[in-house]
């Protein structure tokens, strides 16, 4: 038998970190899984490199100075033959408060730190096949379908797949965990059109770098 093929192999991936020891943590990541993988150490050195360079795929932190993530997303989306590059933000917990921004800018995914590699590489790889979890948007070939977590104000929270959907509960597989008794707005996304539904979290258990959750269904 042969070798399985890399998740990312051939894929040249931009990462973007002020942080160094982030980076190197990054390219000895996406490196093994198969990428090319350019680095830059700030917003502007990134702005400067993308005005040669052609990525598959951008990881971006959000937190730089100078040329802060949003200022390098803003570039982007207003450039002429870069504006369809797909973008990964790399954020803290402090940062989910900015999903509506970043969907308003077209940013494919989140990974949030601290991140493990397989998390990271596992979304590269998902976004690289066309997956906009933000949007949700499933990878192409991929039979679970996406969902998405409001709460009760309609402020996003989180998306990721439905494992299971059942007429009184569900279980979810998402990148942070929520709280148990939390009550949430549950929408799952399929050909017909979006189902939504009013859930109460029950459970919440750690899956390598994802979060599964129990939902109890309202009526």
């Amino acid at each position: 038998m042969g070798e399985e093929p890399q998740a990312l192999a051939s894929r040249r991936i931009l990462v973007v970190d002020d942080q160094a020891a982030i980076r190197r943590l990054l390219e000895t990541g996406l490196t093994d899984a198969g990428a090319e993988v350019w680095m830059a150490a700030d917003g502007a050195a990134a702005l400067q490199m993308l005005e040669a360079l052609e990525p598959d795929l951008i990881l971006l932190d959000l937190s730089m100075p100078d040329v802060t993530g949003w200022e390098v997303l803003e570039s982007l989306r207003s450039s002429n033959h870069r504006q369809n590059v797909p973008v990964i933000l790399q954020t803290s917990a402090d940062d989910f408060d900015s999903f509506e921004r970043a969907r308003r800018l077209g940013v494919a995914a989140f990974v949030s730190k601290p991140f493990r590699l397989s998390e990271v590489v596992e979304t590269c790889r998902r976004v690289l096949h066309g997956a906009v979890p933000l949007r949700g948007r499933s990878a192409r070939g991929s039979g679970l379908p996406l969902v998405q977590l409001r709460d009760t104000s309609g402020t996003l929270l989180s998306t990721g797949l439905l494992l299971d959907l059942a007429p009184r509960g569900a279980q979810v597989d998402i990148d942070r965990p929520l709280t148990p008794g939390q009550q949430v707005i549950l929408t799952v996304e399929v050909p017909e059109g979006p189902l939504e539904c009013s859930a109460e979290v029950r459970w919440v258990t750690q899956a390598g770098g994802s979060f599964q959750h129990g939902l109890a269904i309202r009526s």
